[in-house]
């Protein structure tokens, strides 16, 4: 199993949590915000894993301007 496929897979589980949970209670309760900010985390993560290697040779000043 691959880095990438692992971040997919985890960030599938918490969005998954994160519905679940928001459907129990609300999106702004203290648990789900804390899962949204988890997401978050993970997303940037796996942007810039996919950033790497999209760009290997490349520095992220390049790529971003």
């Amino acid at each position: 199993m691959t880095s990438q496929h692992l971040l997919n897979l985890a960030i599938e589980a918490k969005r998954s949590e994160l519905y679940h949970q928001a459907d129990r209670s609300s999106f702004t309760s203290p648990h789900v915000l804390k899962l949204s900010h988890e997401l978050d985390l993970l997303l940037l993560e796996y942007s810039r894993f996919v950033q790497k290697y999209t760009y290997p040779s490349r520095t992220n000043e390049s790529v971003l301007g």
